[in-house]
């Protein structure tokens, strides 16, 4: 490794992916940043994806396989901990690349100042008809990297190069089984992270289930698990909006909307909630409802 030309470490960690896992990786090695270690960290996979990485002859790739399946973030960590780049790129296993993903990506992390950096950036979100180009607004408008999330803005991992100082320091909760993307950005920021968003879709993030995602009651209990876990570390208002976010919800997204409608309400009549915010969140909302509605429609009836 050079000064010049720095190695950068990729974790994609896996699960039972052994007929996508290729088209993920080959969007890695044909990166025109080629100085490059892969870590394919595999969550102890029932199907063969032992037999298709065994195929993988590209001397940069390192596969990995767990003993026991860990249903959460230790692959990640696995990978991050094994790392020995001076960067470190994290890419979920049905997500994608393009090809100057990392170049770009890195030519604008290292003019930025400190070195405890993080970059994401703009995406494609794939889905059955289409893609869709996915920005984030201006993270200089928020007071926090919490209260950019809560407004809207995505912090997705596949999108994200950072000093491997600071993720080394930081990785992720393991005992968590949801939201551990945003707790990440939590642990990130309390351990004096800057955040830097560049606005370029670099990363293809597979959204072809967003539909089906409408959290059932034991999918609430886990989020409820990190809503507890975080309350005494981000300021009320930050907290009760994530709350909402997901709680309520949770439920207009199904089919019990009275009662995300009747959360929101309350917390904004009881000044829980900032008006702006609310107003931010209900844009978000109905946009997202008039996707999953408009999906529903079955051409001429």
């Amino acid at each position: 490794m050079t000064e010049s030309t720095p190695l950068i470490s990729v974790v994609i960690p896996t699960y039972n992916r052994a007929d996508i896992i290729l088209k993920t990786l080959n969007s890695v090695l044909n990166q025109t940043w080629r100085h490059i270690e892969v870590f394919v960290v595999d969550d102890a996979s029932t199907d063969n994806t032992a037999e298709v990485m065994a195929g993988v002859k590209d001397e940069r790739v390192q596969f990995i396989q767990l003993a026991q399946n860990s249903s959460g973030t230790r692959p990640r960590n696995e990978g991050i901990e094994r790392s020995s780049g001076e960067f470190i790129a994290l890419l979920d296993s049905d997500d994608e690349w393009v090809p100057e993903k990392l170049e770009k990506q890195l030519a604008y992390l290292r003019q930025q100042p400190g070195k405890s950096r993080v970059c994401m950036t703009a995406k494609y979100n794939k889905r059955p008809e289409g893609m869709h180009l996915r920005r984030n607004k201006d993270l200089k408008k928020y007071a926090s990297i919490m209260e950019f999330l809560l407004l809207g803005n995505d912090f997705q991992t596949s999108t994200l190069l950072l000093d491997a100082a600071i993720a080394k320091q930081t990785q992720f909760d393991s005992a968590l089984r949801k939201h551990q993307d945003w707790d990440f950005a939590l642990r990130l920021q309390e351990r004096g992270a800057s955040f830097y968003y560049l606005d370029l879709p670099l990363t293809i993030y597979d959204d072809s289930d967003s539909t089906a995602r409408i959290s059932s009651d034991g999918k609430r209990d886990k989020s409820l698990i990190w809503l507890e876990s975080i309350k005494k570390r981000v300021p009320s208002y930050i907290w009760f909006g994530f709350y909402a976010k997901i709680i309520a919800d949770s439920y207009l997204l199904s089919n019990e909307k009275s009662k995300g409608i009747a959360i929101y309400l309350k917390l904004l009549l009881s000044r829980k909630i900032k008006f702006s915010h609310f107003m931010a969140m209900m844009n978000e909302r109905f946009k997202k409802l008039a996707t999953i509605t408009a999906k529903r429609i079955v051409p001429g009836k």
